[in-house]
């Protein structure tokens, strides 16, 4: 059925969370652009069909008139046979249009909705993809690469432009802003501020050594360690550390 396949990314759309993205579909995205590009033609091609009708009405017209004007060779039969079948052929033509018109506005309006439907697949996984690119600091190399292999090339592309030009405004504005205000978190969540500068943190996964206010921490699998918030809260949102909640 039209427009199904667009259906079908909506739905992929919708299991985007916070947390987690599914895989880029390239094939339904394919998918569905193919059938876009197929109607797309059937229009340009019913419409062209129109074109020749109008013509092939206007020939009939003149031919007609012809007739009309040229010397009397028939009765009166004859005169109404040729009436009802021009009516004849003048009801089929406009049971065509129709026809086509609905086909064509069918066609028009399935084109604008696979249009919307892969707008919004794209435009739901670059949301996930900007907030993802804020919870590491706009470090694409932090990003996991379980996260990384479901993105397409031209995510990863527009994840690392995105950083990389965050980066480079941040860095402006810090340069003007310095020394009157210092350096600015500008990943922050807009959170209450801690309670605690040092927070107990177990690693999950291998992070190596990592530079703190108070020296270099190395952050092997299985260890705890307190460790200021702020070097590692990063960490934390990409699941390689785990806050250990006092008691």
């Amino acid at each position: 059925m039209l427009g199904d396949e667009a259906v079908r990314l909506v739905k992929e759309a919708k299991d985007i969370t916070a947390d987690h993205i599914p895989a880029y579909n390239e094939e339904q995205v394919r998918l569905v652009a193919q059938e876009t590009r197929y109607l797309w033609t059937r229009i340009e091609e019913m419409y062209a069909s129109l074109g020749q009708l109008t013509e092939s009405q206007g020939e009939t017209a003149e031919t007609e008139a012809a007739t009309a004007h040229g010397p009397s060779q028939g009765d009166g039969g004859r005169d109404a046979a040729m009436s009802s079948s021009q009516q004849t052929y003048a009801l089929s033509q406009a049971e065509h249009r129709n026809n086509v018109g609905g086909q064509t506005t069918l066609y028009a309006q399935t084109v604008a909705r696979n249009k919307r439907c892969l707008l919004a697949y794209h435009d739901r996984r670059a949301k996930f993809l900007r907030s993802l690119m804020w919870n590491v600091h706009l470090a694409p190399s932090m990003v996991p690469g379980t996260l990384v292999a479901r993105m397409s090339p031209s995510e990863q592309t527009y994840m690392r432009e995105y950083a990389r030009l965050n980066a480079s405004y941040r860095d402006a504005v810090e340069a003007q802003l310095i020394p009157s205000y210092g350096s600015l978190d500008w990943a922050a969540n807009g959170e209450l501020p801690p309670r605690d500068l040092l927070i107990e943190v177990r690693v999950v996964r291998d992070c190596g050594e990592i530079v703190t206010e108070n020296g270099v921490v190395s952050l092997q699998a299985g260890t705890q360690h307190y460790v200021p918030r702020a070097d590692v809260e990063h960490l934390i949102t990409i699941g390689y550390l785990e806050h250990v909640s006092p008691s």
